[in-house]
């Protein structure tokens, strides 16, 4: 049976206000991830108040190696 281990990266809004996410950024650290071996499974908009993304969370899986 395969088995999976997880990452849970968090990416938080910078700038002054806290309201600047750079895609490019974004991008990059995706594609690291992914010629590392791992596979994007979800990503979450984390709110803080009125709308404002605080963090996105993304969860990535990879096979477990033993």
């Amino acid at each position: 049976m395969q088995t999976y281990e997880y990452k849970v990266i968090e990416v938080k809004p910078g700038g002054f206000w806290g309201t600047k996410l750079d895609p490019q950024d974004i991008e990059d650290k995706l594609n690291s991830m992914a010629s590392e071996g791992w596979e994007l499974v979800n990503s979450l908009d984390m709110n803080a108040y009125e709308g404002m993304t605080s963090k996105i969370v993304f969860i990535f899986k990879r096979a477990k190696t033993f």
